[in-house]
């Protein structure tokens, strides 16, 4: 199989993302004060008034800093840190995309959007499929899961 030529975008998800990703721990935290609340027997629509407050704590660390994500042909690399790439989310016009860095534990989440990556997504896409796909046959697996023998 022929390896996906080199493609690069600098990303951040934009504005759906960030909302995203301040509105889910912003809702989460509503509906803990309202269990909170009902099992003290105070009204629980008061628990409203928390989630402007978990929002606005939310919305500082979410900040909209792009990364660049590349592929060079070989490996996949965000903001030169190299590790494996996985699509999570292929919504079309957006990708949610995991990277597993090298010696790291914790995995870095991407989103993109076609917006941001112009005419690169399409690139963007294949080069994702593509390592995807030949990190499963390097493992012995076909493209569909299915394990081929030896």
């Amino acid at each position: 199989m022929r390896a996906a030529p080199p493609v690069s975008v600098r990303c951040s998800g934009g504005l759906p993302w960030r909302a995203l990703r301040v509105a889910l721990p912003a809702l989460a935290a509503t509906a803990v004060a309202a269990w909170v609340l009902g099992h003290a027997g105070l009204p629980a629509p008061w628990a409203l008034a928390v989630a402007p407050v978990a929002a606005a704590a939310c919305w500082a660390p979410t900040s909209a800093v792009p990364a660049v994500l590349a592929w060079d042909g070989q490996r996949w690399t965000a903001d030169g840190e190299p590790g494996a790439l996985d699509v999570m989310v292929d919504a079309g016009a957006w990708l949610l995309l995991r990277l597993r860095p090298d010696g790291r534990p914790r995995p870095r989440w991407i989103a993109v959007t076609a917006a941001e990556a112009g005419p690169a997504m399409h690139a963007l896409r294949a080069a994702a499929y593509a390592a995807a796909a030949g990190a499963a046959l390097d493992a012995g697996a076909a493209p569909d899961g299915v394990r081929l023998s030896r």
